[in-house]
């Protein structure tokens, strides 16, 4: 029977299937992953100690925050493989239901349904994350101007959400912003 002429129920029963398969998720997140690293290698060319950068290179700058948005979503399909995983349904009767008690995108409620214990600085990349992967990734804003409010960041520091600050002790003491 050729695709075009599967009955819809069939066609329900396959969109279930796949969705409710930890496999198919992993498959996403890689290829997201993927996606991630051409962008990163890309951007690696910069050199920001260069006097006279090529305006191609001021380009590749600017894939910093749709690939870091990638990897949000790689973690995001990892985390809903493991919602399946554990024997939960993410599709119902052909509909995406999501993940109870969490909203799409925002990996620390993702973390916390789950029950994935991360600290601190581990839930501000989560939270980072997250605020890129519905805003600065992908549009100018995110849906509400409170989203980019000021917030201290775990270990001391402060910025807008997407961009990370740390103290100059953290920063002498090595503390990755990236």
């Amino acid at each position: 029977m050729a695709i075009g002429m599967m009955p819809e129920a069939e066609q329900i029963k396959n969109y279930n299937r796949t969705g409710n398969t930890p496999t198919a998720w992993i498959v996403a997140a890689d290829s997201l992953q993927a996606a991630a690293r051409i962008l990163k290698a890309h951007r690696d060319r910069f050199d920001p100690m260069q006097l006279n950068v090529p305006d191609e290179d001021k380009v590749l700058f600017k894939v910093l925050f749709p690939g870091l948005m990638l990897k949000g979503f790689a973690v995001e399909c990892l985390m809903k493989a493991l919602w399946l995983k554990r024997g939960n349904k993410l599709v119902v009767n052909g509909k995406y239901v999501g993940i109870k008690g969490a909203a799409d995108h925002n990996l620390l409620q993702i973390a916390d349904a789950l029950g994935l214990c991360f600290k601190g600085g581990e839930r501000d990349v989560l939270k980072q994350l997250s605020f890129i992967m519905t805003s600065v990734g992908r549009y100018p804003i995110p849906r509400d101007w409170s989203d980019r409010k000021i917030q201290k960041i775990h270990g001391g520091g402060k910025g807008m959400p997407g961009y990370w600050i740390v103290t100059l002790e953290q920063e002498l003491n090595g503390v990755q912003n990236h």
